[in-house]
């Protein structure tokens, strides 16, 4: 009696059953970022996460601890006060999904290296406008779409606007004006704040309201429903007066940010021990008409003198300026600070010394991405392999 074919071959039922089992662990291998993890958006984010099943791995991005004053606006408990928000959240996670691959990192997003970034979406839940503008352009950078969610307390308001990458696409500093460059956090050389962003205070409610919008629009990016998925609108809703508008967003071809999406090369740079004069090496050689290449990371600058704060001795450091370890005075122990005008953005010309240190040593660590690039425009970026 014939069995149907050869032995080993597979029914179209089988197949069919093989390929959406294979579908599904596709669909379910998601990876998130959450960057203001622990706040009064992210915190209620979090559990949804934990309940999406497309989920496999949630990154936890927030450099704060719990204060007794989060108990009342935050998703958390009293226990939580003086602890980790990234580990509180963590276990959340945990709590609700032992399976999910939960990491943490207890940093300011602008210290963290692009290539931890890497995700199917990364949501954002903060109230720092420089921190927005990072996310933006490191979502940009790597084609991950976003999230953005905020609130304000005072008009009981909470929105989401989705972004999608892509060179005609809006960003967030489409909308900005001149006056919103000016509300940006200022920083000093030295590392200090002129000013930080204004706790909203937003009652719990309306943090729960924003991270149920921004949790809706996530899991239709996942699920791939992305007829539905509101790219480049902003959704709105006005709880006081029980409003929903949805505004469409659009390019502007004024930004004062390029849009441009990176071909990121890696596993070609192995580890940061590396030389400066290697990772130069890997853009070729090139042409005289050329000019020298250079590299850079995009958004730090290299501190090459610091000062004491006290005294005024000076001393030549080369280091990433996010990346400085304090130093001391030698002559009065005071703190070492970097100085406003001896930092530059790019390595170029550089003596054989310079050529010889490490990537390593100028603060760079895996995960970092550094470009290299001619004064005629030809750019390669490459990202330190994560495994090392």
């Amino acid at each position: 009696m014939d069995a149907g074919g050869p032995v080993g071959d597979l029914s179209m039922d089988s197949k069919r059953t093989m390929n959406n089992d294979a579908t599904s662990r596709r669909v379910a291998e998601k990876t998130a970022v959450v960057v203001g993890a622990g706040g009064n958006i992210g915190s209620h984010l979090v559990p949804h996460l934990g309940r999406m099943a497309e989920l496999h791995r949630v990154i936890l991005i927030d450099p704060d601890v719990y204060e007794a004053k989060n108990v009342r606006s935050q998703d958390i408990t009293p226990s939580a006060v003086g602890k980790r928000k990234v580990c509180i959240q963590a276990r959340t996670l945990r709590r609700i999904n032992p399976r999910l691959h939960v990491e943490t990192v207890q940093k300011e997003i602008q210290d963290v290296p692009l290539g931890r970034l890497e995700a199917d979406v990364i949501l954002a839940c903060l109230d720092s406008r420089e921190a927005r503008r990072d996310v933006n352009q490191k979502a940009f950078r790597l084609g991950s779409p976003w999230i953005d969610a905020g609130v304000e307390p005072g008009g009981l308001l909470a929105r989401v606007n989705v972004y999608k990458p892509a060179p005609d696409a809006p960003c967030l500093e489409c909308a900005w004006h001149d006056e919103d460059y000016a509300l940006l956090e200022q920083r000093y050389a030295c590392g200090g704040k002129a000013s930080s962003p204004a706790p909203t205070n937003a009652p719990s409610s309306i943090g729960a309201l924003a991270a149920s919008l921004q949790a809706i629009e996530c899991q239709k990016l996942l699920t791939g429903q992305f007829e539905r998925l509101a790219v480049g609108q902003q959704i709105l809703i006005d709880a006081s007066h029980h409003k929903h508008y949805v505004t469409k967003l659009v390019r502007n071809g004024h930004c004062r940010f390029d849009h441009e999406t990176w071909c990121i090369l890696r596993h070609e740079v192995p580890s940061p021990d590396i030389t400066v004069g290697e990772a130069l090496g890997l853009l070729g050689n090139p042409v005289p008409e050329e000019g020298s290449p250079a590299l850079w990371v995009e958004g730090q600058a290299f501190v090459v003198a610091v000062a004491c704060a006290l005294c005024g001795w000076r001393r030549r450091v080369l280091r990433l300026q996010r990346r400085l370890r304090e130093l001391r005075c030698a002559k009065c122990g005071g703190r070492m600070v970097p100085i406003g005008f001896e930092m530059v953005e790019r390595l170029a010309t550089m003596s054989e010394r310079i050529q010889h240190r490490t990537l390593r040593s100028l603060g760079l660590r895996a995960g970092d991405v550094f470009s290299i690039g001619t004064p005629l425009g030809r750019v390669r970026h490459y990202e330190i392999d994560c495994d090392t």
